[in-house]
């Protein structure tokens, strides 16, 4: 039976995004960090986007080897297009950044499904809409939060208010001390 994973950068006020959709500050250059992430691609069997993420990303990536944002992304780029993306969706979108898959008529069925089949974790990394309906639908096993040092005041949060109450229990947490970076690991009780 394999794990579905949440993997979402965040500020330290909880933000997923800054006001107005803003990104910038999780473009930092930490090969620690970097490696870190290189492990984890190494580790899941696919990733798991919400379509405007899916959109987002697959502008950047296909081309990321070749002109990357940082060093880390250079490294990152051949993992991250290489593995399935599976894209969340009401309707079939266009799915140009290969290999990728639709999934969405019935989330919680298809998820469970998936989850009911032998493999490497799948990993939820974009889309706070999609990271939100999964936690709703109570299909992750795991949440891993990269807190990055910086404080928004503003944005979307990853945690909404009127969210179900989850208790969680600290597997690991581990600073990259040249970003400043932290990563909380907690697993469901």
């Amino acid at each position: 039976m394999r794990e579905l994973i949440l993997q979402m950068m965040v500020s330290v006020d909880g933000m997923a995004e800054g006001p107005g959709g803003n990104l910038d500050w999780v473009d930092v250059d930490d090969s620690e960090l970097d490696q870190y992430l290189s492990a984890l691609l190494d580790s899941v069997g696919g990733q798991v986007f919400g379509r405007i993420s899916y959109e987002l990303l697959g502008r950047y990536w296909p081309e990321a080897g070749q002109q990357p944002s940082t060093p880390g992304d250079k490294m990152l780029a051949p993992q991250v297009n290489g593995l399935l993306k599976l894209v969340v969706a009401r309707r079939r979108p266009e799915l140009t950044w290969q290999p990728a898959a639709w999934v969405g008529a019935d989330l919680a069925e298809e998820f469970a499904a998936l989850k009911d089949q032998p493999g490497k974790p799948l990993i939820v990394f974009a889309g706070i809409e999609t990271a939100r309906e999964f936690l709703r639908l109570d299909l992750i096993d795991e949440i891993r939060l990269l807190v990055f040092p910086v404080v928004l005041g503003g944005g979307r949060p990853l945690f909404a208010a009127g969210d179900r109450a989850v208790e969680l229990r600290l597997v690991e947490a581990r600073p990259f001390s040249k970003s400043g970076v932290v990563l909380h690991r907690y697993r469901r009780r």
